[in-house]
């Protein structure tokens, strides 16, 4: 399966940067463009950028422009990607 997606945020600065992410088979591809007439550069996502990658997929699902194994495949990677939660320790005494 291929899917390419795109979307727009801002940095702490207040900077609109683009955050790209494409999909072929089971390998995804994170890019960011910083600056217009700059080379799009490697990014390593955060949990806010893979929920809003889910967001837009179910939104896009709905118009039929993604298939339901892209979402499986972009959840599971999700899943792989995101740190394990971390127990809490126990109080002090």
């Amino acid at each position: 399966m291929t899917c390419s997606l795109t979307w727009a945020r801002r940095d702490e600065s207040g900077k609109r940067r683009q955050i790209e992410f494409k999909l072929v088979r089971d390998k995804a591809r994170w890019t960011i463009h910083r600056e217009r007439f700059e080379p799009r550069e490697p990014y390593q996502p955060d949990a806010a950028d893979w929920e809003a990658l889910l967001d837009q997929m179910d939104r896009n699902l709905k118009r039929g422009t993604i298939q339901t194994r892209d979402i499986e495949i972009v959840r599971r990677l999700s899943r792989a990607e995101s740190p394990a939660p971390r127990p809490n320790p126990p109080p002090p005494r």
